[in-house]
């Protein structure tokens, strides 16, 4: 279990992404600082939870659509990955992928995708969270718009009461900016 959010900061021209710092699978904690954001080919790969899912696209880096222009592609290669990886469960006729996650363009476009690779468009400016700590993070950045007018200040909030309020999202405070080149940003840790 974890937290993931993200918001574009047209200012700035960056996408800020946060994280809490480790992962749980039932009262299993994964060691610190869990990544888990992947940049590929202007792409930025959020994923929630435990698992060899980051490492599965890693394995399989050099079959990523060089020119992808469509969410469904990046969501289309993943799903390969994660099969050669064997990831996923078939429940009722319909494979489910063990977690969701966000899906942002270097463009600064973000969207949502559960684990079954339904994709949702988040509206611009909007700020996104995903994983079991999505609720506390959702609710603490919409209390926090009216006295925190920084996105990456904003974001940087939430993910800390989520933290702080979850028991299933611990671990340290992740910061990163992606921007419009498609770079990931150095993982900004706070204590």
């Amino acid at each position: 279990m974890s937290i993931i959010v993200a918001i574009n900061d047209v200012d700035a021209n960056v996408v800020w992404v946060g994280s809490n710092g480790r992962a749980t699978l039932g009262s299993l904690r994964a060691p610190s600082v869990d990544h888990k954001w992947k940049a590929m080919n202007g792409w930025l790969i959020g994923i929630t939870g435990s698992g060899p899912k980051l490492e599965a696209l890693d394995a399989h880096a050099k079959e990523f659509p060089d020119t992808a222009e469509h969410p469904f592609e990046v969501l289309r290669f993943m799903k390969s990955a994660y099969e050669a990886f064997d990831i996923g469960d078939t429940e009722e006729g319909l494979k489910r992928y063990c977690g969701s996650g966000i899906l942002i363009s270097k463009t600064g476009r973000i969207w949502d995708f559960d684990n079954s690779f339904c994709l949702t468009e988040v509206e611009s400016g909007a700020f996104w969270a995903q994983g079991s700590g999505m609720e506390i993070a959702l609710g603490a950045a919409a209390a926090l718009e009216d006295y925190i007018a920084s996105p990456r200040d904003r974001l940087r909030r939430a993910v800390e009461i989520t933290i702080a309020k979850d028991v299933d999202c611990p671990g340290e405070l992740i910061v990163q900016s992606f921007d419009r080149d498609g770079a990931l940003s150095p993982l900004e840790v706070a204590s």
